[in-house]
């Protein structure tokens, strides 16, 4: 960690000021990295907390973010999914995240293509675009025509974005590292994971060919589907940095809700956007993560495009249905279905007092019980079934998180189009039809077949798991692992009182040495030694080794 601090010095400081500049200087602090900030700031700054107004702490979050630049923009942005851990105060403030960037000039793009795809923009493209798009601070995307024709929409990474991620990153992991150790709810809400996850997302952001792999998959699955848009990859104008894609222009949002083109119908767009979102999540199992309006195209005819697939979610078959069940289990009152569900779909602390948890989710159900679907709000119901996970912290894997995210923000669109929709009387048909496919005679066969293999697989390894183990523990070699959460708390405290107690010993044996040589010098009869200066001596060499002790207690910050 000292030599990243090290490599990275500059960046450390600038995140370190920050972090003071917007109340936060507490914590900077107590993780031990004061002395990163200049004298001036030390002086002046406040080290204590008492500046924190909660009623704007989701605010300073935000500007903090938005502050300290692309890589914790799209934490802010992770963050604002993870209602199952954070306040839904600081999550709604991190929705509001903006991305205030300078685009790239057109020289520095040129020379991005060339070295990418072998040629510059005149020799590639019948037609660039100079102006961007959209430019956002991981990319920028330009208008272009290709040789042969086609309108494209071509989105470039802006330079050197990589290494300023990668680098954020390491800063990031050390950061979480310190608050880690230091605080309780840190390692309760799993701050190191939650580091890792925002690695692995941001990483795969960053390289194109994912998004283009993912944008072909959902091309190829709506390619019959005539009511919705899926921009087509350009495989041979495409690389880890630049992605070209089918240049699609139809209405945008607004243009609906101010002044609705004829030939589009409100209701039918937003009954096509439940349904279209539907199949992308419980059919093809990938769905688009953040269905914003400027992710949405919609054209004459009631269709609906969907572009920019950087951000997505993945459900397999056993996470589908899990989701099927939370929504069937809410609805039909079932409270041991609704336990089974986020026990499978979720993971349990080990302490989970299952009692108090199954109480409120009696709480939970009576919410929604025999409620018609009209009067039920998609986003109330993950808010809800969030609060209780987070109380009892139970971790929600990102894909659902995700998943939640996406069908609030999509409750927001049909909102804002037709107050009169609502998300779940579209997605009822939904829930027939996953119920009909799982007691389809074929399918019961496939998981019957399937759990009939696995227990055969299972009986077969078990005669020589069982081998192994009784081996492991007639040699002696068996471990047994013991989980004490408090035992490093404990461990530090009489490591702190061993340290004073050293302590208040040396400055006793530093009184009786002093006390006996004073009374030496005094009454004692004169010797061979009695010109050499006995007491100088004796206390420097006593304060040399007292201040040596002190100094390694003092190091170990454990006093």
């Amino acid at each position: 960690m000292i030599g990243k601090r090290i490599r990275h010095l500059k960046r450390y400081q600038e995140i370190v000021s920050v972090l003071v500049k917007y109340g936060f200087g507490y914590i900077v602090k107590e993780v031990g990295l004061f002395h990163l900030l200049s004298l001036p700031k030390q002086i002046v700054s406040d080290f204590n907390g008492t500046g924190n107004d909660q009623k704007t702490l989701g605010k300073r979050i935000r500007l903090m973010l938005e502050e300290l630049g692309p890589t914790f923009i799209k934490l802010g942005q992770l963050l604002s999914l993870r209602t199952d851990i954070l306040p839904e105060q600081i999550a709604e403030a991190m929705r509001d995240l903006q991305e205030r960037v300078t685009p790239v000039d057109i020289q520095t793009i040129d020379q991005i293509v060339c070295r990418e795809l072998g040629a510059p923009v005149s020799e590639i493209f019948a037609q660039f675009d100079e102006q961007c798009i959209a430019a956002a601070s991981i990319a920028q995307a330009h208008h272009a025509v290709l040789k042969t024709g086609e309108e494209v929409a071509v989105k470039i990474q802006r330079p050197n974005i990589d290494a300023i991620v990668e680098n954020d990153i390491e800063i990031l992991w050390d950061l979480a590292s310190l608050v880690d150790k230091r605080y309780e709810w840190a390692r309760t809400y799993q701050i190191l994971d939650l580091v890792e996850e925002f690695s692995l997302a941001i990483r795969s952001e960053l390289e194109y060919t994912i998004e283009a792999r993912t944008t072909e998959k959902l091309f190829a699955f709506f390619k019959t589907d005539e009511r919705v848009i899926i921009p087509k990859v350009y495989q041979d104008y495409s690389t880890a940095k630049i992605l070209t894609l089918d240049f699609i222009n139809g209405y945008k949002y607004n243009d609906l809700i101010q002044n609705c083109p004829a030939d589009i119908d409100k209701k039918t767009i937003c009954e096509r956007l439940v349904h279209s979102f539907l199949d992308q999540a419980l059919i093809c199992g990938i769905f688009h993560g953040d269905p914003h309006p400027g992710n949405l195209l919609f054209f004459s005819g009631n269709r609906i495009g969907y572009i920019d697939f950087g951000q997505v979610g993945h459900l397999s078959e056993p996470m589908k249905r899990d989701f099927g069940d939370l929504i069937i289990g809410l609805m039909r009152g079932n409270t041991n279905l609704l336990l089974r569900t986020i026990s499978s779909m979720a993971v349990m602390p080990d302490d989970l007092n299952e009692r108090q948890f199954k109480t409120d989710l009696d709480m939970l159900r009576e919410n929604y019980y025999r409620l018609p679907f009209k009067k039920v709000h998609i986003g109330a119901v993950i808010h809800d079934i969030f609060s209780v996970t987070k109380k009892h912290r139970i971790h929600i894997p990102k894909n659902y998180t995700l998943l939640g995210k996406a069908l609030i923000t999509l409750e927001g669109l049909i909102t804002g189009l037709d107050h009169e929709c609502n998300i779940l009387e579209f997605a009822e048909p939904y829930g027939h039809r996953l119920l009909i496919r799982r007691l389809d005679p074929e399918e019961l066969s496939k998981k019957i077949l399937m759990n009939g293999y696995d227990i055969f697989e299972n009986s077969i390894r078990l005669p020589g798991l069982l081998r192994k183990t009784l081996m492991h523990l007639n040699s002696g070699k068996t471990r047994v692992e013991m989980k004490l959460p408090q035992l490093e708390f404990l461990l530090a405290k009489v490591d702190r009182a061993a340290n004073r107690i050293s302590f208040s010993i040396m400055l006793l044996s530093l009184s009786i040495i002093l006390a006996c040589i004073i009374l030496g010098e005094t009454f004692g009869s004169r010797s061979l030694l009695s010109n050499v200066p006995v007491l100088s001596i004796a206390i420097t060499i006593v304060l040399f080794m007292f201040m040596l002790v002190l100094l390694s207690i003092f190091r170990s910050g454990r006093f």
